[in-house]
C-alpha cells in the first residue's frame, strides 16, 4: 500500500507555530531588538511581547490539529475556512435583505422612517458644535491627537479604542474640530434610530414610536454628541440584536462567526459591552429553546461556537493595545473596574440605581414617562396574549444578564454603563403602541402616528430652544473654556503657568491648543513669568488655589480668570 503524503498545510502551520513559541523566549527578543533604534523603549515590553508570541503559537497549534483532523477527511483547513467564508457572506447577505425587506414592507414604513431620520439627526446636529467636554477633550489630546501608537495605548478607561481610531480618521478627513471629532458618535447616534425600527420591524412591530423615541430621547442625544463611545456601544448592541434575531432563526457556525465578529467590535469599543454582549446572548439562547432546539445543538453549534469566536477576535483587536500599553493590567485590572469590597458596594447599589433612573429620565416630561411606562406594561401584556417569546423575554433576558455581570463584577459603574438598555426599553413600549394602534381604525391609526412625530418634534424643538443638552453635567463640562482660552491667546507668552482644576482643565487646554496658545507650563517653573489661575466658580474659588495676591482679568458665568501679582523687591 503506498504511504500517505503528508499534510503539507498542516506541516508549515506545525513550523509557524514552533517558531512562535521559540522567538518568544525573552533573551531571543532582547537579541533582536538589540539593534533597533528605540530597543530601551522596546526591551521594556520583552515579557509582553514574549507572552503574545505563547498565545499566537498556542492558537496555530490548535490550528494545527484542526488542520490534521481536516486532512484525515480528506479535506484541507484552508478549503473549509473558503467554504464558511462563503457561507459567512451569503448568510450576512440574506440577513440584511431581509432586514431591510422588514424594515420597507410598505411605503409609510419608509415616510415614518424618513421622519425620525430628519428629527433625529437634526437635533444631534444642532448640539453637535456645543463646547467641548472634559472626558472628550482628554481623550482628543492624549490620544487621538497623537501618534499612531496611542491610539492603543490604554493606561485608563477614557481611550475607547475603536472610537479613537475613527475619530483620528474622521479628523484627518475633515481637520479637527469639535464636529469633527464627534463625527462618529453622531453617525452611531443617527444610525440607531433606523437600526431600532429594522429590530421592531423584525420583531413584527410598528417601529414608530421606538424610531421617533430614539430620535428625541435626551440621554441618547447626549452621547450621540459627545467623542466618546457609549453612541457606538448601543449602535453595535442593536446590530448585534438585529444580527441574532436573524441568526436564530437558522443557527449555524457561520452565523456565529458573523454574530462574534460585531460582539467582538463592541468590545474593541468598550470592555463593558460584555453586559449587552451577555444580555443579546442570554436572549437569544431563551429564544432557541422555546423553539425547540436540542440543547446539545444550541450548546455546540450557537453558545460554544460565537463564545470562543468572540473571546479570540477580542484578543485578535486587542493585540497592539496590550502592547503598546504593557499588558492586561490597565484594560482588567484599573481603579475603575477593580471590585469593591462586598459590603461597599451592596451599600451603594440602591442609589446607583436611583442616579441611573434620574439621568435617563432626565427631560422627559413626566406625562411623556408615564405614558412610555404605561405602553411598556402593555407590551408585555400583548406579548404574553399573543405568545410573542422575542418581546417578551428581551428585558428579562438583558436585566438577568447584567446583574448576573454586575454581581460577579460587584463594581459600581457609572450610569452611562446601562446607556444600551434604553433601546430595548423602547422596543418594549413600541410593541405595546403597536397592539393599541392594531385595535382602531385606519384614520385613528395614522392620527396615532401623526401624534406621536409631533409630540416628538415638539420635545426636540423645547430641547434646543432651552439647550438643555449643552448644560449637562455628565463627564465634567466648563462651557466657559473656549472664552478663556481667546482672552489668554491675547495676553499669553511661551513658559507662561496655567492653574487650574478639574473638571475645567482638559477642556480648557483643548481650546489653547485650538486657538495656538503657546506652549504653557501646568507645574512650578522657574522659567515662568506670568501665572493665571483659571476658576470654575461653581467648584472651588480663587482662595481654593492660591494664597499669592492676584488680580481679576476676567469674569464670565461660571468662570474667573486672575493673574498672580508679581512683587519686586527692592
Amino acid at each position: 500500500m503506498k504511504p500517505k503524503a503528508p499534510n503539507i498545510e498542516t506541516i508549515l502551520i506545525l513550523i509557524m507555530s514552533a517558531g512562535l513559541f521559540v522567538t518568544s523566549l525573552p533573551s531571543i527578543i532582547h537579541l533582536t531588538l538589540l539593534n533597533f533604534p528605540y530597543h530601551s523603549q522596546f526591551l521594556e515590553q520583552t515579557n509582553v511581547l514574549s507572552n503574545l508570541l505563547v498565545t499566537y503559537g498556542l492558537a496555530l497549534l490548535v490550528i494545527a490539529i484542526l488542520s490534521y483532523i481536516c486532512s484525515l477527511n480528506g479535506s484541507t483547513l484552508v478549503s473549509q475556512l473558503n467554504k464558511q467564508h462563503t457561507e459567512i457572506l451569503s448568510e450576512l447577505r440574506k440577513a440584511v435583505i431581509l432586514s431591510i425587506q422588514y424594515c420597507f414592507d410598505s411605503e409609510n414604513g419608509t415616510i415614518w422612517l424618513f421622519l425620525a431620520l430628519v428629527i433625529g439627526a437634526g437635533l444631534r446636529g444642532y448640539f453637535l458644535f456645543q463646547p467641548m467636554r472634559y472626558d472628550e477633550a482628554y481623550t482628543f489630546l492624549n490620544f487621538v491627537n497623537q501618534d499612531l501608537s496611542h491610539l492603543f495605548f490604554y493606561p485608563l478607561p477614557n481611550n475607547h479604542v475603536l472610537h479613537s481610531i475613527l475619530a483620528k480618521a474622521s479628523t484627518l478627513i475633515w481637520g479637527v474640530h469639535p464636529a469633527s471629532i464627534r463625527m462618529t458618535a453622531f453617525l452611531a447616534g443617527v444610525g440607531l434610530i433606523p437600526l431600532i425600527f429594522c429590530l421592531c420591524r423584525t420583531l413584527k412591530q410598528s417601529g414608530v414610536f421606538a424610531s421617533i423615541s430614539a430620535a428625541v430621547f435626551p440621554y441618547l442625544i447626549l452621547y450621540s454628541t459627545n467623542a466618546r463611545g457609549y453612541s457606538l456601544l448601543v449602535f453595535l448592541t442593536l446590530g448585534l440584536a438585529l444580527i441574532g434575531a436573524q441568526t436564530v432563526k437558522k443557527i449555524s457556525v457561520s452565523g456565529a462567526m458573523i454574530f462574534s465578529s460585531i460582539a467582538a467590535l463592541g468590545m474593541f469599543t468598550i470592555p463593558s459591552m460584555l453586559f449587552p454582549i451577555a444580555s443579546i446572548y442570554c436572549w437569544l439562547a431563551c429564544l432557541l429553546i422555546i423553539m425547540g432546539h436540542p440543547h446539545k445543538t444550541i450548546l455546540y453549534k450557537f453558545v460554544i461556537p460565537s463564545g470562543l469566536m468572540t473571546i479570540a477576535f477580542t484578543i485578535i483587536l486587542y493585540t497592539p493595545v496590550i502592547f503598546v500599553s504593557n499588558g492586561i493590567e490597565s484594560i482588567v485590572a484599573n481603579r475603575f473596574v477593580q471590585s469593591q469590597p462586598w459590603q461597599e458596594f451592596l451599600s451603594q447599589i440602591c442609589s446607583h440605581f436611583q442616579e441611573t433612573f434620574s439621568d435617563f429620565s432626565r427631560d422627559i416630561p413626566k406625562t411623556i414617562l408615564l405614558t412610555g411606562i404605561m405602553l411598556v406594561i402593555i407590551g408585555i401584556y400583548s406579548s404574553v396574549k399573543k405568545r410573542e417569546w422575542a418581546i417578551l423575554l428581551i428585558l428579562p433576558s438583558i436585566l438577568f444578564a447584567s446583574i448576573i455581570v454586575f454581581l460577579a463584577k460587584h463594581k459600581i459603574p457609572f450610569p452611562r454603563t446601562w446607556i444600551y438598555v434604553i433601546p430595548f426599553i423602547l422596543l418594549v413600549a413600541d410593541s405595546g403602541f403597536t397592539y393599541i394602534i392594531e385595535k382602531v381604525q385606519h384614520k385613528i391609526q395614522l392620527f396615532s402616528k401623526v401624534t406621536a412625530f409631533i409630540v416628538g418634534a415638539v420635545i426636540a424643538v423645547s430641547l434646543i430652544s432651552t439647550n438643555k443638552i449643552t448644560n449637562y453635567p455628565d463627564t465634567g463640562t466648563f462651557p466657559e473654556a473656549q472664552i478663556v482660552a481667546k482672552y489668554l491667546k491675547s495676553v499669553m507668552t511661551t513658559n507662561d503657568r496655567i492653574v487650574v482644576r478639574v473638571p475645567a482643565d482638559w477642556p480648557t487646554y483643548f481650546y489653547l491648543w485650538y486657538y495656538g496658545v503657546p506652549e504653557f507650563k501646568t507645574e512650578t517653573n522657574p522659567e515662568s513669568r506670568k501665572e493665571f489661575f483659571i476658576v470654575q466658580k461653581s467648584r472651588c474659588s480663587i482662595m481654593d488655589m492660591t494664597d499669592k495676591p492676584v488680580i481679576n482679568l476676567l469674569n464670565s458665568g461660571d468662570m474667573a480668570l486672575y493673574q498672580a501679582v508679581v512683587i519686586e523687591y527692592q
